[in-house]
């Protein structure tokens, strides 16, 4: 793993902004999150998942509705800053430390290069930079990755499907990806998974459940409870089977 890869995560978030200071209500606390297979998907306008499930497990916590309303990413944030919200999975990055309260860790993805099976793993940066091309998702973190590594053979595309799709084609050569995310993308398209190959790590972005900043310290110490206890019964090691076993070695 790079300390530049590393260092890259400084700069992924969007610019910082400012929750709308108002008195939080519990009761009306809703939850908000643009689907991001594996984490969240969008099953016909309902919202299911392993981040799904954990925050639907906190907000009965508080005793809050646990439905989960599917938005686009940028609406998504913009509720979040406005306040009295929950984002199931939300990328945890320096530049938004402080302008969200984190109430628990959903899950750390790798980020990796996939090549195809007849393509050598891609495990250090000298082999990166040999790659004729780079398949990322366009505007992501990811994409920041590459660039912060000095990778200038990218090719950005607007989803993670158009990147598998073209990496199972050949008209790509590798796809800088979130393991989990890369992994289940390419097994929803129906494409061999013993054509997909990943190598070693250049970055670890971890996913949390997010709350906006305005809720006050005694739902949020509820919330925490919540999933300390979770962690400490056994049922987020259940929740989160599906994510580990897409990053386990096969």
């Amino acid at each position: 793993m790079y300390k530049a890869a590393i260092m890259a995560m400084a700069i992924l978030a969007l610019p910082a902004g400012q929750a709308v200071a108002q008195k939080a209500d519990p009761s009306a606390l809703q939850i908000v999150a643009p689907p991001r297979p594996p984490y969240i998907f969008d099953e016909g306008g309902i919202a299911s998942g392993p981040a799904v499930e954990l925050v639907q497990h906190l907000a009965r916590s508080i005793d809050s509705n646990p439905t989960v309303r599917l938005l686009p990413f940028q609406r998504a944030v913009l509720a979040l800053d406005r306040g009295n919200t929950l984002y199931p999975a939300l990328l945890r990055t320096p530049q938004r430390e402080k302008r969200y309260i984190w109430i628990g860790e959903v899950f750390a993805d790798r980020a990796v290069f996939f090549t195809r099976r007849e393509t050598p793993t891609v495990n250090v940066l000298d082999a990166a930079r040999t790659l004729p091309v780079i398949g990322v998702m366009r505007g992501s973190e990811l994409q920041y990755i590459l660039q912060s590594l000095g990778l200038e053979q990218i090719e950005a595309n607007a989803s993670e499907n158009d990147n598998a799709r073209l990496l199972q084609a050949g008209r790509i050569e590798s796809w800088f990806a979130l393991e989990a995310v890369g992994r289940a993308t390419w097994r929803g398209l129906d494409f061999n998974p013993v054509d997909l190959r990943s190598g070693e790590p250049f970055a670890l972005l971890s996913f949390w459940i997010a709350a906006s900043a305005n809720l006050p310290p005694d739902t949020v110490a509820k919330l925490r409870t919540a999933y300390r206890a979770m962690r400490s019964d056994g049922r987020y090691q259940r929740i989160i089977a599906p994510l580990a076993a897409l990053t386990a070695p096969s």
